[in-house]
């Protein structure tokens, strides 16, 4: 199982390499439990306002099954769920 700070520097690379265009503001990782009882693990992305428009479904699919294949390679075994939020956007969820 990787520690918070690999996992952030390993999602780091994996974004930077995969979507250039896109500023990273920070990675935030939580070990969470998914719907089936198991480990697993929150990954969120928190982008700069002005690189939300720059971000495919395309790019986000190609994000997710090639960080999910780095996780493994790595020895990672949670299950890896993907966010993307902006800052704004995590305000709002803790006024919630």
């Amino acid at each position: 199982m990787l520690e918070t700070l690999q996992l952030q520097k390993l999602a780091r690379e994996i974004v930077a390499k995969r979507m250039p265009k896109v500023e990273v503001a920070d990675v935030l990782t939580v070990p969470i439990t998914d719907s089936e009882g198991e480990a697993a693990l929150r990954i969120t992305f928190v982008l700069t306002p002005e690189s939300v428009d720059a971000i495919t479904g395309e790019d986000a699919l190609k994000l997710l099954v090639e960080l999910k294949d780095a996780l493994f390679r790595k020895g990672e075994e949670r299950f890896a769920i993907i966010e993307y939020a902006t800052p704004d956007d995590l305000e709002e969820q803790e006024e919630d």
